[in-house]
């Protein structure tokens, strides 16, 4: 499993992922500048609705639905992360909801930046020829990106088709029910006045940091943390000292020579924010096996569950405690 994903970084698979996003978000920036100044020239103006078709394609398709809400709550382990390749969590199928933040496998966010080239089939009335010349770029360029992230481990083949299908039906959405470009091409420019123009720059700056703001506090967090603890031959017993509530421990004895603890934390939290866990070990005169467990964040969380799993060798069964870590 270590190098089982090798050749995805190799050439030119690593080039596209690292770089291959760039000519997306550039012909969409391209494409926002296009439609402001479209607003008020006679020439362009036919094609106004055409560039903010692929813009909201592009930012509502790739950017609000595959990549902040599909991939970051769904919760689908990529490949590389489940059980049989290697990993530790359990596979999940396409449209089996899993723990937010367990993974960011469905859909492809990577693909939806080469298939967006597809969008240019809305060019069909007026050539034929670029209409058809966009749908096979944006079909080879995704296939490329799709072919890149199988490589690395970092998505299935339903990814990628679910991203396609996603931005598919984002660009018929709008295309046939929101701005229908043809409809549009023989109306004439209106002059729009300095306050409707600074009204329209301060609506979109305010819908940009409301989504913002909404994004960055209540995105899913997931981690795992595993720590083993050898026991000591002379411990008599095991006192827990511990900042997780007792009731969030699930504590099983079995046949084993160490204690092993998997604590799993789950929740919403700010970009960047962290989690962890010290385990430290204190063997007393009286036999009293002391274990230190200290759950640590950093950052903001607005919602955080913990919850550990312990497994004891059966000799503790009736010699385990736990104590309240004092704050």
């Amino acid at each position: 499993p270590e190098t089982g994903w090798s050749l995805g970084d190799a050439q030119p698979w690593r080039f596209l992922y690292e770089f291959g996003t760039i000519p997306a978000f550039a012909l969409t920036f391209i494409c926002l500048l296009a439609w402001y100044r479209s607003l008020q020239s006679p020439k362009w103006i036919r094609f106004r609705r055409y560039f903010l078709l692929y813009s909201l394609t592009s930012i509502v398709g790739a950017g609000l639905i595959v990549n902040a809400l599909l991939k970051e709550y769904t919760g689908r382990p990529r490949p590389r992360e489940v059980v049989e390749f290697g990993g530790n969590w359990e596979y999940r199928a396409a449209l089996e909801l899993g723990i937010p933040g367990q993974g960011q496998s469905f859909p492809c966010g990577h693909c939806t930046m080469g298939f967006i080239f597809a969008s240019g089939v809305m060019f069909w009335n007026y050539s034929p020829p670029v209409a058809i010349g966009s749908l096979a770029l944006g079909l080879g360029y995704g296939t490329l990106m799709s072919t890149a992230r199988f490589l690395q481990g970092a998505h299935y083949v339903s990814d990628a088709f679910w991203s396609l299908g996603v931005m598919g039906a984002t660009f018929i959405s709008f295309y046939f029910f929101v701005l229908q470009p043809p409809l549009s091409d023989s109306v004439l420019v209106r002059k729009i006045s300095k306050q409707t123009k600074w009204r329209l720059r301060i609506g979109i700056a305010a819908c940009l940091i409301l989504i913002t703001i909404l994004y960055s506090t209540r995105r899913p967090f997931f981690k795992e943390h595993q720590r083993i603890v050898s026991l000591s031959l002379e411990a008599q017993h095991i006192e827990l000292v511990t900042n997780v509530p007792a009731e969030n421990w699930d504590v099983e004895f079995t046949n084993v020579d160490h204690l092993i603890m998997d604590l799993q934390a789950n929740g919403f939290a700010f970009p960047a924010s962290q989690h962890d866990l010290d385990v430290g070990t204190e063997l007393s005169s009286e036999g009293i096996m002391q274990i230190l467990v200290n759950s640590k964040t950093f950052g903001y969380f607005p919602e955080l569950h913990e919850g550990v799993t312990l497994k004891v060798p059966v000799r503790f069964q009736h010699r385990l405690s736990l104590t309240p870590l004092p704050p």
